[in-house]
């Protein structure tokens, strides 16, 4: 019988490396609180311990210790036995530890814990272990290590804050596995590191499900649509392809290099298109079919929609797992979320769980409930209060230009060109949008920044609007950290960037409202962004944007510009 759930095909399904045993990643983190996310190598009972001081030494390994809690006065605290003398022991003072929790495979063995009562500005240290250790050669999971395994939460007063940015997590080449950019991932924490870096925004396609042609799990069902179908029944389906996403999360997710900068800097992650299929929700009825077509079977319509909704399902509960949990948290079903950090006020968009280009309503790409949802948040007093406000939509709203995105929907490319904002079909959501954005930061006297990735290409903007002259709106996009772009398509996407101009408006002929002016020469090679945010000697708010691209034609970075934008 064929096996259909990857976590039975071992060796049989093709990484160039290792697959995601056991990681941390830290997520949401105020000034006394944290998310931290963790995936298990096996099945047990876990807790993690975070201290203010190093658990370890730097030259002490942690075989050596086993650790263990006992009740004292009432109050757990933790402390560390020897393991080559069992009556030597040290107490960890100031330890927090979690509850315990159970890691089962029906949720990919990861879990995520809120840590609460931390100190403000306060650096913390963080091991996990088992409790069950007759199956386990060392209790330790995740092993202190204070180079990696570390956080800061935020000061009481945030002078000034610098983040990092990315997008667009491919480090193959597309049609075999050879390893490509991961370099990238070592200059983007060494960067944040020398500069105090406080959290990254990961703003879409932190894997890619279709990317690799060896790889690729909807190529996978496309294969083997016949033989799922009849061996699998509905109600399991959903369940079966989940274990394809966990795979290809596992699988990209692996590198030593991503889990090390994820490990210390506070993540806050979205989804776009290839963390569900490329192109999601820019297809429409007939194509959505056509997708697992072969050219050996092309009955069965109805069965192919469903089992590409299915897919949608398996890729929404994955992302859920493995990016959103340890996002701020938010009602079920809903992707988007604000969170600040000091002064500053973010709202992450969801482009991918509400876009259907086949309603026939103007909300194609985040729907009314979303819309109104972000209009009543720059209605806010956390908007009005905030001196910079960020806005993260993982697809650019200003890109190519809008004849060749609309010529290209007719030719080919289709799904592509529907997913930008500048596709007719979403003039006006795009204006509701951005009317909204203009008229706020303007009724607040402040300009607004909006963050994006997707494109491969990193590019900087400014945006102005003709019913409020005196308000800019930067556009500020960098992708792709890994993805192996070829150099003759990098510089076509970038032929097709216009350096000034205005977005069209619907068929009605009336004059554009929104002019943007390209602020940079396109980076064609992989990027990556680091965004600082402080008060100059006028005690304006400056934000300082730095793109750091990778050379042509050798594994250095260097820092392509620095823009400093008011």
């Amino acid at each position: 019988m064929k096996t259909f759930d990857f976590y039975d095909r071992g060796s049989n399904r093709p990484w160039i490396n290792p697959l995601l045993t056991n990681a941390v990643i830290v997520g949401h983190t105020t000034a006394t609180s944290t998310k931290l996310w963790m995936r298990a190598y096996q099945e047990n009972t876990y807790r993690m311990v975070i201290c203010p001081e190093p658990i370890l030494a730097d030259n002490e390994a942690a075989t050596d210790w086993t650790p263990e809690t006992r009740t004292v006065n009432g109050k757990e605290v933790f402390f560390l036995r020897s393991v080559s003398n069992q009556d030597s022991i040290r107490e960890i003072p100031n330890a927090l530890l979690t509850a315990s929790s159970d890691l089962k495979y029906a949720h990919d063995i990861t879990e995520v814990w809120e840590v609460t009562g931390l100190k403000p500005g306060q650096r913390y240290f963080y091991a996990a272990f088992a409790l069950n250790r007759t199956i386990r050669k060392t209790p330790w999971e995740i092993i202190p290590n204070n180079q990696f395994n570390r956080f800061k939460t935020l000061n009481e007063v945030q002078e000034s804050m610098t983040f990092g940015l990315f997008s667009c997590h491919m480090p193959y080449k597309k049609n075999s596995f050879d390893l490509v950019n991961i370099h990238m991932w070592d200059r983007f924490g060494d960067e944040l590191d020398q500069r105090n870096g406080d959290f990254i925004l990961g703003v879409g396609d932190q894997v890619y499900v279709d990317g690799n042609s060896k790889v690729s799990i909807w190529e996978w069902l496309r294969k083997n649509r016949k033989e799922f179908v009849q061996e699998v029944k509905q109600e399991d389906r959903v369940e079966v392809m989940r274990s394809w996403y966990r795979d290809i999360y596992r699988g990209y997710w692996g590198h030593r290099q991503l889990r090390c900068v994820l490990s210390r800097f506070p993540t806050y992650m979205i989804w776009d298109d290839h963390e569900i299929l490329d192109g999601w929700g820019s297809y429409d009825a007939k194509e959505r079919q056509n997708l697992l077509d072969s050219w050996w079977d092309w009955d069965s319509d109805e069965e192919k929609l469903s089992l590409f909704y299915q897919m949608y399902e398996a890729a929404k509960l994955t992302y859920y797992e493995y990016e959103h949990v340890h996002n701020p948290t938010t009602p079920d079903n809903q992707f988007d979320y604000a969170f600040s950090w000091g002064e500053a006020a973010f709202y992450v968009l969801d482009m991918r769980g509400q876009r259907d280009y086949t309603r026939t309503t103007d909300d194609r790409i985040l729907g009314q409930a979303q819309m109104q949802r972000f209009k009543d948040w720059l209605e806010s007093d956390t908007f009005k209060r905030a001196t910079s406000v960020f806005v993260v939509s993982p697809v650019p709203v200003v890109h190519v230009k809008s004849f060749v995105v609309n010529y290209l929907d007719i030719l080919a490319l289709k799904d592509d060109m529907r997913d930008q904002w500048e596709h007719e079909t979403n003039w006006v959501e795009r204006d509701e949008l951005l009317g909204a954005i203009f008229k706020a930061a303007n009724t607040n006297g402040k300009s607004l920044y909006l963050l994006s990735g997707d494109v491969h290409i990193g590019a900087a903007f400014r945006m102005s609007h003709k019913k409020y002259p005196g308000t800019h709106v930067y556009q500020l996009t960098s992708s792709a950290i890994t993805y192996d772009l070829p150099w003759a398509q990098a510089s076509a996407l970038a032929w097709a960037i216009k350096d000034h101009g205005f977005l069209q408006r619907d068929q009605d002929g009336n004059e554009p409202n929104v002019a943007f002016r390209l602020l940079m020469e396109p980076c064609r090679t992989n990027n990556f962004a680091l965004v600082n945010v402080q008060k100059n000697d006028q005690n304006k708010v400056e934000v300082n944007w730095d793109l750091y691209g990778s050379a042509e034609r050798n594994t250095s970075v260097t820092k392509l510009e620095r823009l400093t934008l008011i």
